[in-house]
């Protein structure tokens, strides 16, 4: 028998300049349908309105104020050593829960004995194309049905069992990769190795409140590429041939692209190519000094 737990959870929000979206990522938060027992925000020493955005949810919140930017495995760490319930999932300060998104990801974990969980995301704003695009290549979910200790489990809306884990630095922060992008995947194949069981649960929606244009498009696709090939060190032959690797997936992406008549994704294949090829470059000149 599934039993209700949700005094049992808790929930915390790694945020750094998060201003345009915390608001709607805690009011779904504080909607859930199983409560948590305690919220906490780790603001990442912001430098927009996000601090004076959280006083306004006053006791419904808790709140760290980093007093420089550590990153987010740094924000991760504090959190899960800070927090006592047995289970503490993790929003993205950009993602907003569906009502019952910690009630069916909960009885799932009891149902299947799962340690780490998470829940399907979507693009919520959708008829922008730069957002359009970014469902399609830089989706953050697995599709439309649950799987079973999948490759890995998104960071961006999860819950954790933490019964049988040493909560300590359980997040590398030691490189930048860990710092601002590689937190799921570690945390993902640290489970595995030591036998836990992963889970994607497709019926937990949440959105993406995310809004790009083409430069924070070309920015976020550009730290993608940047982190996923390793952050090896680059000369002028490696940048050369990374943007010709661009270039030929431009080409292909605008043949798929053109054949399904998303012919306005076209238009944002050039800007992304345009712009990789401008920054990947500058980090290149940066780190030829």
């Amino acid at each position: 028998m599934v039993k209700k737990i949700e005094s049992e959870l808790s929930l915390y929000i790694p945020a750094y300049n998060a201003e345009k979206t915390i608001t709607k990522c805690l009011n779904s938060i504080l909607a859930q349908t199983y409560k948590p027992k305690k919220i906490i925000v780790i603001n990442d020493c912001s430098e927009d309105d996000t601090e004076k955005i959280l006083k306004s949810f006053d006791n419904q919140i808790d709140v760290i104020n980093n007093i420089k930017n550590l990153g987010v495995s740094h924000s991760m760490n504090l959190a899960i050593n800070h927090l006592t319930t047995r289970y503490i999932g993790k929003i993205d300060a950009d993602v907003e829960l569906d009502k019952h998104w910690a009630e069916l990801l909960l009885k799932k974990m009891q149902e299947e004995k799962i340690t780490l969980i998470g829940g399907k995301m979507y693009e919520k704003y959708i008829n922008n194309p730069y957002n359009y695009w970014r469902s399609i290549r830089l989706k953050q979910n697995w599709g439309e049905y649950s799987i079973l200790n999948p490759k890995f489990v998104f960071g961006c809306n999860n819950i954790l069992d933490t019964k049988n884990l040493d909560k300590k630095n359980l997040y590398r922060d030691d490189l930048s990769y860990f710092r601002t992008n590689g937190e799921d995947i570690e945390i993902s194949n640290y489970l595995k190795k030591r036998g836990h069981k992963l889970f994607y649960f497709s019926d937990a929606i949440c959105n993406h409140l995310q809004n790009d244009d083409a430069i924070s498009l070309s920015n976020r696709y550009w730290r993608y590429i940047h982190y996923g090939d390793g952050l090896k060190k680059r000369n002028l032959i490696k940048t050369i041939k990374n943007c010709f690797r661009q270039f030929k997936k431009f080409i292909k992406f605008s043949f798929i692209d053109f054949i399904n008549f998303r012919l306005s994704l076209v238009k944002v294949n050039f800007f992304i190519l345009y712009y990789f090829i401008i920054i990947d470059f500058r980090f290149y000149k940066s780190n030829e000094k």
